[in-house]
């Protein structure tokens, strides 16, 4: 499971492009998971478009991870399955696919990180960091708040939620290793630069950090 830049989908974002070339730019770019989310396709649809991501993924070394659809995520042997608070429980859906693949869930508040360390989930999506154009309903916690969920949770904790290139290192320092991002790649015209202005930004900073002992 490699998280640290972890691009995330979503359906404003294709209405003039095709999934598949732009995705693999994204990976071409270096990032080291794509999560498949998409609201307003058919299941047949979504199933025949992760059938060729499962494949270019795997040609690129990185992980993929589907939204919501445990079915799916199983009928394309995903890496990962990630849900909230509205999909099925996270303990179900740990008992549908067993050790096949990490399941993920999404909190938004310090006080369901407690809750989260005792169930069996692999990892934890804490935001949003920032405001976001991609939920029209969202909560905002902010860096301290990010800051405090990383020392308290006890699984890996991917930072989401309005996160720009110039912001990586600010989310980095607050102590994210794992950070996702939609706007940050998908919302430029070539998603190969940007996905390599987005892996630079956190090499670097992950970088100096070591360099200043302030990173072990």
């Amino acid at each position: 499971m490699n998280l640290s830049v972890y691009l995330i989908t979503d359906d404003r974002y294709f209405k003039d492009r095709e999934l598949i070339p732009t995705l693999e730019q994204a990976l071409q770019g270096g990032v080291t998971a794509i999560q498949y989310r998409f609201k307003d396709k058919t299941t047949r649809e979504m199933y025949e478009e992760l059938v060729q991501l499962r494949e270019l993924t795997r040609r690129y070394g990185a992980d993929l991870v589907v939204n919501d659809r445990v079915d799916l995520a199983l009928a394309v042997e995903a890496d990962g399955v990630h849900v909230g608070k509205e999909d099925l429980p996270p303990e179900v859906v740990k008992e549908i696919v067993g050790d096949k693949m990490f399941v993920g869930y999404s909190v938004n508040s310090l006080e369901e990180i407690d809750k989260v360390n005792r169930l069996p989930v692999d990892y934890i999506g804490f935001g949003s960091v920032y405001p976001t154009s991609t939920k029209e309903k969202f909560v905002l916690v902010g860096l301290e708040a990010l800051s405090e969920a990383v020392k308290r949770s006890q699984k890996p904790v991917v930072a989401i939620g309005g996160i720009m290139q110039y912001r990586v290192p600010e989310v980095i320092k607050a102590g994210a290793r794992n950070i996702a991002t939609v706007s940050g790649i998908l919302g430029f015209e070539n998603v190969r630069s940007a996905a390599e202005a987005f892996v630079r930004a956190y090499k670097d900073t992950v970088r100096q950090l070591l360099l200043a002992g302030k990173l072990t």
